[in-house]
């Protein structure tokens, strides 16, 4: 069983972030000018699209009926404090994320943005809200060819506009409040560095190291790929909710990222350490040879 007191306390940290983010700039706009309000927005807008990610991941967890004992208050807890930033439901995205844990690296895989070498198109992609319009596209199709698809896209359309009136709303106020330089990292985290560290974690998660951008893996099956990352501050935040142990998730997806280190523990007693020790690399390690395979 998860420990919910430590998934809500990761949660709750992932919300005290955001606010600090926006506290910071808000107070240096007000107390040391214009000038220094503007020069925070900037590194303000990576904090804030760091953590918005991260909390992100918890709507993976919601899926995994990870956040409350019993599945009714998992989707509603999952779809007010995590999704609703997001333009998507807890029920949403099971539809399609259970899909991937059985088809992963086959056609039949509804999450394909391993497929896509990370080139100086493909992350400009991410940093400018291309990619996110691709999935969004996708994921619609997917979820029209899906048994009940009409209704399931209609779900996905209250909770896009839904998310739409929250981003607009704190948007409005910061603008509304003269907080001009707020208002752009916020905005700025949420269109262009949270996509942009989605697709960075996707990739580097499930994409061979050696695979060419030239490779067309809608023709070629990419076969299944996980890692296993580092344990230490910066994996934990930016592979939050367990996702630094992705390799264990899709192991066993129903046990909660708060029993990974049992887990782990357990697995290494037995033959498959062999394969634990050879899927270990570190965010950074991976990245780097993603992308020098892609220049």
């Amino acid at each position: 069983m998860p420990r919910y007191s430590m998934v809500w306390r990761d949660i709750a940290g992932c919300y005290a972030a955001l606010a600090l983010g926006l506290a910071a700039v808000l107070v240096l706009d007000s107390r040391a000018g214009d000038a220094a309000g503007w020069a925070a927005a900037v590194p303000a807008a990576v904090w804030i699209g760091y953590w918005l990610h991260s909390l992100f991941l918890f709507g993976h967890e919601a899926a995994h009926r990870n956040l409350a004992p019993r599945r009714p208050w998992n989707d509603r807890l999952g779809d007010w404090l995590v999704w609703i930033l997001y333009g998507s439901t807890t029920a949403e995205y099971r539809r399609t994320h259970m899909a991937h844990h059985t088809q992963l690296g086959n056609h039949r895989d509804p999450e394909t943005t391993y497929h896509l070498c990370l080139s100086v198109i493909n992350i400009l992609k991410g940093l400018t809200g291309v990619h996110v319009l691709e999935v969004m596209l996708r994921n619609r199709r997917n979820a029209r060819r899906a048994p009940g698809g009409r209704r399931q896209g209609g779900g996905t359309a209250l909770a896009s506009l839904r998310t739409v009136a929250v981003h607009a709303a704190l948007l409005s106020a910061l603008v509304l409040g003269g907080a001009l330089p707020a208002a752009t990292a916020w905005a700025a985290g949420t269109a262009a560095v949270f996509p942009l560290c989605a697709l960075l974690r996707t990739v580097v998660e499930h994409r061979h190291l050696d695979a060419p951008c030239e490779t067309d893996f809608t023709q070629v099956e990419h076969g299944p790929v996980n890692r296993l990352f580092g344990v230490g501050p910066i994996s934990r935040t930016f592979g939050a909710a367990g996702f630094n142990r992705h390799l264990l998730h899709h192991w066993d997806p129903a046990i909660s990222y708060t029993r990974f280190d049992e887990m782990e523990q357990f697995f290494l007693r037995t033959p498959l350490a062999d394969r634990m020790s050879e899927s270990r690399t570190s965010y950074p390690a991976a990245l780097k040879q993603l992308i020098k395979e892609a220049s």
